[in-house]
């Protein structure tokens, strides 16, 4: 039988182990903030009051968000297109185009333009009035889970010598070379 070049799914768990660490991250940081959200600002009655209900859900809220989606986005198709050409050049040992990208990742304007907006999500709905605890928890976690999980992807795919979906398939030696140097006795 012949090996195919990606791992089938879940064999001997491998994908499941392999790719835990990309959830964990965001289950971690979600359950981390509904507890900070309980214990220190719901419990404390730290939130906005009834009146800001319809400001902070019918404008703040969708204006963050529309602005969040469409820069995640622009960051997370950007990695997702160098992904796929990193492992191509992978795949056709191709060191050249590699050598063009590997040092390459996302400028630090595009995380702040992800990061702030994601940082005005979490905490508007930290101080939003829930009147119930559960959907309150909910809330929370499930934006922060979201928010984190995309950050994890984007980093994770922006990152090729640590990535888990590069670090068994790029040569170590394409790592140690100088690109001036390289580039320049081309």
């Amino acid at each position: 039988m012949k090996k195919r070049n990606f791992i089938p799914w879940n064999r001997n768990w491998n994908t499941v182990n392999r790719h835990l660490p990309i959830v964990f991250k965001p289950l971690v940081s979600g359950f981390i903030m509904v507890l900070i959200w309980k214990y220190g600002l719901y419990d404390h009655g730290i939130i906005f009051s009834k009146q800001s209900e319809n400001p902070i859900l019918f404008m703040i809220m969708p204006l963050v968000a529309f602005i969040y989606v469409i820069f995640a986005s622009i960051a997370v198709e950007s990695v997702f297109k160098e992904y796929k050409i990193i492992s191509k050049c992978v795949l056709q040992k191709d060191l050249e185009t590699f050598l063009l990208y590997r040092d390459e990742q996302l400028p630090i304007m595009m995380h702040i333009l992800v990061g702030a907006p994601s940082f005005i999500l979490i905490a508007l709905s930290m101080v939003f009035n829930y009147e119930n605890l559960l959907i309150g928890a909910v809330a929370i976690f499930s934006i922060v889970f979201v928010v984190v999980l995309t950050w994890v992807i984007a980093t994770e795919l922006d990152d090729y010598e640590r990535s888990i979906w590069f670090k068994e398939k790029i040569p170590k030696e394409w790592y140690e070379i100088d690109i001036e140097e390289f580039f320049k006795r081309k």
